[in-house]
């Protein structure tokens, strides 16, 4: 009887170890899902307890934003209805997004101008190369009205007023960047340990490791080539964001116009073929992509060294600079 029982001990250890090992691998092995938002597909990953919950979460939150900042619908529509017209009374979120973005933009120099939506409009920018190159007297014409100073925040009221008409605030190059940080902080909030949240490629945020410990790892693809320029390595909170020239654009009598414009000129710039940043926040790095790469210029590097910043640029004559931060994450 005594030797039975002595049996027993050694096959609950064993049952109690793999419980614990096929819980522990459960709880690391990653959750994917999918969502089309903001005219890109979305796909987060993540891993941990709940974490099939949390990203169902995150993804209504991101669908939540989408519809209060696309242009075709919502308050921000409302706003440019209204452009010339009246103050808009907006909800206090976004109010409270376009202080920041507003904020941002004076940071940047300009170069992120939320109040492009005019211009932008004129070029009708598609994909597959759909879009038209504006008459110089058309461009000369809208760039009176995308002057971020003719827009009339009233703190009290929580209005917004476009003072001319015809303005149009454009939210695109951060709303899916403010989306991300959102649902970011959802996962964490919800215990996730490690998590991915993928914006289209140019957007992207971590949480926590990857699966199997040590940062995440981003690839960052070259603009002309079929290969990455490299692999980065990404501690948890930090975000990345990437604009280039290779998906909306035109090409005109050998040029490559994109739709990112230099909002003092009205048009694309030719020396540089990608931006991507690091922030601590994706509308941060989303924000800054876009000013770094449609500043034309400017010293690319050191706009972003003064700002507390790390990045890689790719110019058009394929000449690749990095600032020394990110060169440190970048493994080959």
């Amino acid at each position: 009887m005594r030797k039975k029982r002595l049996w027993v001990i050694p096959i609950f250890v064993l049952i109690l170890s793999i419980m614990l090992f096929l819980r522990t691998y459960y709880l690391k092995k990653p959750i994917q899902k999918d969502n089309f938002l903001f005219g890109t597909l979305i796909r987060i990953t993540a891993y941990g307890p709940g974490a099939s919950n949390a990203i169902d979460r995150a993804f209504t939150e991101m669908s939540r934003i989408e519809s209060f900042t696309a242009q075709d619908r919502g308050e921000i529509s409302n706003i440019n209805l209204n452009a010339g017209k009246e103050p808009v009374k907006i909800g206090d979120e976004l109010f409270s997004l376009l202080q920041v973005v507003f904020k941002l933009a004076e940071e940047s120099e300009g170069y992120f101008n939320p109040v492009i939506g005019a211009l932008v409009e004129i070029w009708g920018f598609g994909y597959g190369g759909e879009g038209r190159l504006p008459l110089v007297k058309e461009i000369s014409s809208i760039l009176p009205i995308t002057k971020r100073e003719l827009v009339e925040f009233n703190e009290e009221e929580k209005t917004i007023f476009l003072l001319r008409e015809g303005m149009k605030i454009d939210l695109g190059g951060v709303a899916k960047g403010y989306a991300l940080d959102r649902a970011w902080e959802i996962l964490k909030s919800s215990g996730v340990k490690g998590a991915l949240i993928n914006g289209g490629e140019s957007s992207i945020r971590v949480l926590g490791e990857r699966p199997g410990g040590g940062p995440w790892r981003i690839a960052i693809s070259h603009p002309r080539k079929e290969k990455w320029i490299g692999i980065l390595e990404l501690c948890s909170g930090k975000a990345v964001g990437t604009s280039a020239d290779t998906e909306r654009y035109i090409e005109k009598d050998g040029r490559r116009y994109s739709h990112l414009l230099n909002p003092n000129t009205g048009y694309s710039p030719s020396d540089l073929f990608s931006a991507t940043v690091i922030a601590d926040t994706a509308l941060e790095a989303d924000l800054y992509s876009t000013a770094v790469f449609v500043a034309e210029g400017v010293e690319r590097l050191e706009y972003l060294t003064n700002r507390g910043l790390e990045g890689v640029v790719v110019y058009s004559d394929l000449n690749i600079k990095a600032t020394k931060g990110i060169k440190k994450m970048i493994i080959y």
